[in-house]
């Protein structure tokens, strides 16, 4: 990744420790831009919103600001629509700016997991453009070992108002392997077996009976069908025998578990890009991420595992909204 001005994308991370370092970095930030005349877009929390704001002196017309509550429902989709509003905005600025963050202490693990993973895949994904993008992460509230993962995925830190590189910066397809890991699934979990085009009938059946057991209904049901569908079809056209689907409870999520017998991906990172929007083939994952909470993809020796995840709604809680 290359530093603002110089023609490509550049991705750093800032770890800040309150208020005044956030409104310091992030204002320096966006005046920059905004005196080079390129556009920006702010999707934080709501908390985070109202400092950048006031920080502004208000709503630079400049500056698109988005609420992470309603922008981050799922990786994917926020994906989909960064990159939406880079095709519309790229080739009418200089370059264009991101300023992003996510409230991670109410991810799962897995989901973190795969947050993390698309922080690696957006050094690839973001390349073709000329986007300067900063992420945010509250340093004291980080859950876990996420600053390495930060370190790991971002090229450049954001330090005392200089980018320095990120010492533990690596290769995103290693960063992606490393982070994707074989979950078998329990060994009570309703499967059923498939091998052959005239079987989809019959998993559709069971994947509708046992997401309506599971109390999952709606938008969220049809999403996680359709997503596992495509799954399926992945299986049955590139993988290898046994082929398996399973769906069971893990912790707030439904999962949907799509096993075959092959060797997977050979580049981890085909796993995360966009198709290209006139291809006949090679949307079902990119379309998974746009439908389900969590998609993970790993393999051994067992062959490839396709894992779709959905969390269920809680009693007195509306559902997921749709993607």
């Amino acid at each position: 990744m290359t530093r603002p001005g110089d023609g490509g994308s550049s991705h750093r991370a800032l770890l800040y420790a309150g208020e005044p370092e956030f409104r310091a970095a992030v204002g320096t930030f966006i005046r920059e831009g905004l005196a080079r005349g390129e556009q920006i877009m702010a999707a934080v929390p709501a908390g985070q919103l109202a400092w950048i704001r006031d920080e502004l002196g208000g709503d630079p017309p400049a500056v698109d600001f988005a609420d992470a509550a309603s922008f981050y429902p799922r990786q994917g989709r926020a994906t989909r629509a960064m990159l939406d509003w880079l095709r519309r905005h790229a080739s009418a600025s200089p370059r264009v700016r991101l300023v992003s963050q996510q409230a991670l202490a109410r991810r799962t693990p897995a989901e973190v997991s795969d947050y993390l993973r698309m922080e690696a895949a957006t050094n690839v994904i973001f390349k073709s453009f000329p986007v300067s993008v900063l992420c945010l992460y509250n340093g004291p509230a980080l859950p876990g070992q996420m600053r390495s993962g930060v370190e790991r995925t971002h090229p450049e830190l954001l330090e005392d108002g200089h980018a320095v590189p990120s010492p533990g910066f690596a290769d995103p397809r290693t960063v992606i392997r490393g982070y994707s890991a074989v979950v078998e699934p329990p060994p009570a979990a309703a499967s059923v077996g498939f091998g052959r085009g005239d079987d989809l009938a019959g998993v559709r059946r069971f994947l509708r009976a046992e997401l309506s057991q599971a109390g999952l209904q709606g938008d969220p049901a049809q999403l996680l069908l359709t997503a596992a569908g495509e799954a399926v079809t992945n299986a049955l056209v590139h993988g290898g025998a046994p082929r398996r689907v399973w769906v069971y409870r893990e912790g707030p999520a439904l999962v949907c578990h799509v096993r075959d017998g092959g060797p997977g991906f050979a580049d981890p990172l085909a796993a995360y890009l966009a198709p290209d929007r006139g291809a006949a083939h090679g949307h079902g994952l990119w379309l998974g991420r746009q439908a389900c909470d969590c998609v993970e993809v790993a393999a051994d020796g067992t062959g490839t595992h396709v894992r779709l995840l959905t969390r269920l709604p809680r009693p007195g809680l509306p559902g997921p909204g749709p993607a």
